[in-house]
Protein backbone atom coordinates (compact mmCIF):
# COMPACT_ATOMS: atom_id res chain seq x y z
CA UNK A 1 0.00 0.00 0.00
CA UNK A 2 2.83 2.27 0.38
CA UNK A 3 4.57 1.20 -2.67
CA UNK A 4 7.47 -0.18 -0.92
CA UNK A 5 8.53 3.14 1.28
CA UNK A 6 7.46 1.52 4.54
CA UNK A 7 10.31 -1.15 3.55
CA UNK A 8 12.93 1.21 3.21
CA UNK A 9 12.47 2.95 6.16
CA UNK A 10 12.25 -0.22 8.11
CA UNK A 11 15.76 -0.98 7.26
CA UNK A 12 16.70 2.06 8.31
CA UNK A 13 15.15 1.15 12.03
CA UNK A 14 16.55 -2.22 11.18
CA UNK A 15 20.35 -0.66 10.65
CA UNK A 16 20.30 1.57 13.60
CA UNK A 17 19.82 -0.35 16.45
CA UNK A 18 21.79 -2.82 17.82
CA UNK A 19 22.10 -4.95 21.41
CA UNK A 20 18.44 -5.39 23.41
CA UNK A 21 15.77 -4.05 21.67
CA UNK A 22 11.66 -3.73 22.19
CA UNK A 23 9.44 -3.50 19.76
CA UNK A 24 6.33 -1.84 21.18
CA UNK A 25 3.02 -2.94 18.99
CA UNK A 26 4.52 -5.81 17.17
CA UNK A 27 1.44 -7.19 15.93
CA UNK A 28 2.36 -11.05 14.85
CA UNK A 29 6.12 -10.22 15.06
CA UNK A 30 6.54 -10.53 11.54
CA UNK A 31 8.43 -7.28 11.16
CA UNK A 32 10.83 -8.06 14.58
CA UNK A 33 12.56 -11.02 12.56
CA UNK A 34 15.24 -8.77 11.23
CA UNK A 35 16.27 -6.83 13.98
CA UNK A 36 17.76 -10.67 15.07
CA UNK A 37 20.63 -9.68 12.80
CA UNK A 38 22.05 -6.60 14.87
CA UNK A 39 19.88 -7.34 17.92
CA UNK A 40 21.68 -9.52 21.26
CA UNK A 41 17.48 -10.26 22.28
CA UNK A 42 14.32 -8.72 21.12
CA UNK A 43 11.59 -8.04 23.48
CA UNK A 44 8.19 -8.27 21.31
CA UNK A 45 5.41 -6.04 22.88
CA UNK A 46 1.88 -6.24 21.93
CA UNK A 47 -1.75 -6.77 23.29
CA UNK A 48 -2.26 -9.51 21.54
CA UNK A 49 0.56 -11.33 21.63
CA UNK A 50 -0.79 -14.68 21.58
CA UNK A 51 -1.18 -14.48 17.95
CA UNK A 52 2.75 -13.91 17.78
CA UNK A 53 4.28 -15.95 14.59
CA UNK A 54 6.07 -19.24 15.62
CA UNK A 55 8.35 -18.52 12.25
CA UNK A 56 11.13 -18.12 14.72
CA UNK A 57 12.66 -20.35 17.37
CA UNK A 58 15.58 -18.46 18.32
CA UNK A 59 15.63 -17.81 22.13
CA UNK A 60 16.94 -14.63 21.83
CA UNK A 61 13.55 -13.26 20.67
CA UNK A 62 10.83 -13.08 23.51
CA UNK A 63 7.16 -12.13 23.31
CA UNK A 64 5.04 -10.55 26.21
CA UNK A 65 1.61 -8.71 26.25
CA UNK A 66 1.32 -5.30 27.33
CA UNK A 67 0.98 -2.21 25.68
CA UNK A 68 3.03 0.95 25.12
CA UNK A 69 0.99 2.87 28.30
CA UNK A 70 2.68 0.01 31.12
CA UNK A 71 5.69 -1.26 29.69
CA UNK A 72 6.43 -4.58 31.43
CA UNK A 73 9.84 -3.56 31.14
CA UNK A 74 12.22 -2.30 33.87
CA UNK A 75 14.05 0.88 33.67
CA UNK A 76 16.92 1.43 31.02
CA UNK A 77 16.45 -2.49 30.52
CA UNK A 78 17.08 -2.32 26.44
CA UNK A 79 19.52 -0.36 24.13
CA UNK A 80 16.54 0.78 22.00
CA UNK A 81 12.92 1.27 22.04
CA UNK A 82 11.01 0.70 18.64
CA UNK A 83 7.50 1.31 17.18
CA UNK A 84 6.87 0.66 13.68
CA UNK A 85 3.53 1.92 12.79
CA UNK A 86 2.23 0.93 16.11
CA UNK A 87 2.74 4.84 17.91
CA UNK A 88 -0.19 5.72 16.36
CA UNK A 89 -2.75 2.89 18.16
CA UNK A 90 -1.17 4.04 21.74
CA UNK A 91 -4.42 5.04 23.60
CA UNK A 92 -2.42 7.91 25.57
CA UNK A 93 0.85 8.94 23.22
CA UNK A 94 2.22 10.95 25.64
CA UNK A 95 2.50 7.69 28.79
CA UNK A 96 3.49 5.84 25.99
CA UNK A 97 6.46 7.44 24.37
CA UNK A 98 7.42 8.50 28.47
CA UNK A 99 7.48 4.68 28.67
CA UNK A 100 9.54 4.13 25.80
CA UNK A 101 12.03 6.41 27.00
CA UNK A 102 12.05 5.06 30.40
CA UNK A 103 12.99 1.61 29.52
CA UNK A 104 15.59 2.77 26.33
CA UNK A 105 18.90 3.48 27.69
CA UNK A 106 20.21 4.34 23.92
CA UNK A 107 17.03 5.59 22.14
CA UNK A 108 13.29 5.78 20.80
CA UNK A 109 13.04 5.51 17.02
CA UNK A 110 9.59 5.78 15.51
CA UNK A 111 7.99 4.47 12.18
CA UNK A 112 4.69 6.44 11.61
CA UNK A 113 2.30 7.98 9.43
CA UNK A 114 2.49 11.80 10.98
CA UNK A 115 -0.21 14.19 10.61
CA UNK A 116 1.24 16.08 7.46
CA UNK A 117 1.27 19.87 6.87
CA UNK A 118 -1.79 21.67 6.00
CA UNK A 119 -0.99 21.81 2.43
CA UNK A 120 -0.71 17.80 1.39
CA UNK A 121 -3.44 17.04 4.29
CA UNK A 122 -5.91 16.64 1.41
CA UNK A 123 -3.18 14.37 -0.61
CA UNK A 124 -2.73 11.95 1.88
CA UNK A 125 -6.55 12.18 3.60
CA UNK A 126 -7.68 11.60 0.26
CA UNK A 127 -5.19 8.10 -0.36
CA UNK A 128 -5.81 7.43 3.12
CA UNK A 129 -9.51 7.60 3.00
CA UNK A 130 -10.14 5.97 -1.10
CA UNK A 131 -7.41 4.56 -2.43
CA UNK A 132 -5.63 2.70 0.48
CA UNK A 133 -8.43 0.50 1.40
CA UNK A 134 -9.15 -0.28 -2.19
CA UNK A 135 -5.88 -1.93 -2.60
CA UNK A 136 -6.29 -3.43 0.93
CA UNK A 137 -9.57 -4.93 -0.08
CA UNK A 138 -8.31 -5.91 -3.73
CA UNK A 139 -5.15 -7.17 -1.87
CA UNK A 140 -6.78 -9.59 0.95
CA UNK A 141 -9.50 -10.67 -1.58
CA UNK A 142 -11.84 -9.02 0.54
CA UNK A 143 -11.23 -10.25 4.03
CA UNK A 144 -9.63 -6.87 5.15
CA UNK A 145 -10.91 -4.13 6.08
CA UNK A 146 -8.45 -2.29 8.94
CA UNK A 147 -7.77 0.02 6.48
CA UNK A 148 -10.89 2.07 7.20
CA UNK A 149 -9.71 2.68 10.52
CA UNK A 150 -6.16 4.43 9.53
CA UNK A 151 -7.65 7.71 8.68
CA UNK A 152 -9.09 8.41 12.52
CA UNK A 153 -5.72 7.46 14.05
CA UNK A 154 -3.85 9.91 11.02
CA UNK A 155 -6.38 12.75 12.48
CA UNK A 156 -5.00 12.66 15.71
CA UNK A 157 -1.63 12.09 14.80
CA UNK A 158 1.18 15.04 15.45
CA UNK A 159 3.38 16.28 12.51
CA UNK A 160 6.46 14.88 13.05
CA UNK A 161 7.69 18.96 13.70
CA UNK A 162 6.49 18.04 16.85
CA UNK A 163 8.88 15.08 17.86
CA UNK A 164 12.00 17.38 16.09
CA UNK A 165 10.53 19.85 19.26
CA UNK A 166 11.09 17.03 21.93
CA UNK A 167 14.52 16.76 20.80
CA UNK A 168 14.21 14.38 17.99
CA UNK A 169 15.66 14.06 14.91
CA UNK A 170 14.66 12.79 11.50
CA UNK A 171 15.98 10.11 9.96
CA UNK A 172 14.04 9.84 7.15
CA UNK A 173 10.82 11.60 5.49
CA UNK A 174 8.82 10.89 2.43
CA UNK A 175 5.32 12.64 1.36
CA UNK A 176 6.58 16.09 3.01
CA UNK A 177 6.56 14.51 6.43
CA UNK A 178 3.57 12.50 6.38
CA UNK A 179 5.95 9.50 6.79
CA UNK A 180 9.22 9.18 7.91
CA UNK A 181 11.42 7.82 10.87
CA UNK A 182 12.76 9.69 14.00
CA UNK A 183 14.78 9.36 16.66
CA UNK A 184 14.27 10.67 20.22
CA UNK A 185 17.19 10.15 22.51
CA UNK A 186 16.51 8.39 25.89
Amino acid sequence: MSFGLDEKLRNIIYRSVSGKIVDIGCGDGTYSFPFLTRAEEVVCVDPLAHKFSSKSSDPRLHRISGVAEYLPLREKSVDYATAMFSFRDFLDKARGLSEMKRVARRGVLLLEIFNPPALFRPFLYAYVQAIAPLLGYLASRGSGRGWRLLMPTIRLMPRLSFFQKLGGKTLATVGLGSLGVVYLPA
